[in-house]
């Protein structure tokens, strides 16, 4: 383990990796230290936006034609409401967080990101971040430990946060888009012969 670094991200998600790969690009040593053992699976971040793909292409991070299915638009679903959108240009892609994780391990790996996986950081001192009971000195630390992160509790800005509660649920479902079409076509027909 590197007995210093000058930039030390605490957790290795997705924020945290593009925080570490971008630092890392300017000529900055970076250690990432993540609880987790990779790829880590999690119910959010299966659908790019172009804007987000447009930052991973920055990045250097190669999303690979066929890590995940392109889409052209958006749509929020509560109720009897709905509304959707195009996107006006570019496409978004619906991807595994898991392959979107591996992507982003691979060129944080690629540009020589120092990765500590399965290594809890257990608190913050003045000169760096605690790992396993030793002291990695950094000039800077970067938290991107989640909703409940330790990293805001230990720098006293838990009174900050909000304290509403989010929930994440997803469902995958393998088809042939023809069947696809087919049950939507039922699905009209039906409400066409319930409106009669």
């Amino acid at each position: 383990m590197r007995r210093k670094t000058d930039v030390f991200v605490v957790g290795g998600g997705p924020a945290g990796l593009a925080a570490a790969i971008a630092v890392r690009k300017k000529g900055l040593q970076v250690t990432v230290a993540d609880g987790g053992k990779p790829p880590i699976d999690k119910a959010c971040g299966e659908g790019l936006m172009p804007d987000a793909i447009t930052a991973l292409e920055e990045l250097g991070v190669e999303i690979r034609p066929g890590d995940g299915k392109v889409f052209r638009g958006i749509r929020f679903v509560s109720g009897t409401t709905n509304v959707s959108a195009h996107f006006p240009e570019e496409l978004g892609i619906g991807i595994r967080r898991t392959v979107l994780h591996q992507r982003m391990i691979d060129e944080a790996e690629a540009c020589g990101v120092e990765l500590l996986w399965e290594t809890p950081v257990s608190g913050l001192d003045l000169a760096g971040a605690r790992v396993k009971g030793e002291l990695i000195p950094a000039r800077w630390i970067i938290g991107a430990d989640g909703g409940r992160s330790l990293v805001r509790r230990w720098s006293g800005l838990e009174a900050y946060r909000a304290l509403n509660s989010r929930f994440a649920f997803r469902r995958h479902y393998r088809q042939k888009p023809w069947m696809i079409a087919l049950r939507f076509i039922g699905a009209v027909k039906c409400r066409l012969m319930f409106r009669r």
